[in-house]
């Protein structure tokens, strides 16, 4: 589900209770990237998806390209944020943000959701 369907999901989902307006939103920008191995090697960004857990209970997942690189805009709030990759334990391994994020009212923020190698 992308992020703007999850949104049109919650606005929907809340319209009895006045959702006339697109929610306060911010801006989460990151990458997806595995780091670790031999000495000397740099992050390679990974191919997958991001899921963003909101503390009001929303997900929102979004598919990333080769480049790893992502950008949401999200409601304001605090979210857990993780991602897989098939590039990383087949897919089976699930990669966490150092901690959660918060989402601020018109603020662009970043976040490393780093894939540790052996």
């Amino acid at each position: 589900m992308s992020v703007l369907t999850a949104l049109a999901a919650l606005c929907a989902g809340v319209l009895f209770a006045g959702c006339s307006s697109p929610p306060d939103e911010g801006t989460l920008v990151g990458t997806l990237q595995a780091v670790g191995g031999p000495a000397g090697t740099e992050p390679l960004p990974l191919s997958g998806s991001v899921t963003f857990h909101g503390s009001n209970g929303n997900i929102a997942t979004i598919d990333l390209s080769a480049s790893g690189r992502f950008s949401a805009h999200l409601p304001v709030g605090r979210y857990t944020v993780a991602g897989r990759s098939p590039q990383f334990k087949g897919g089976a391994g699930e990669c966490q943000a150092p901690g959660p994020v918060t989402v601020t009212k018109d603020v662009t923020s970043h976040v490393e959701i780093d894939c540790q190698e052996s």
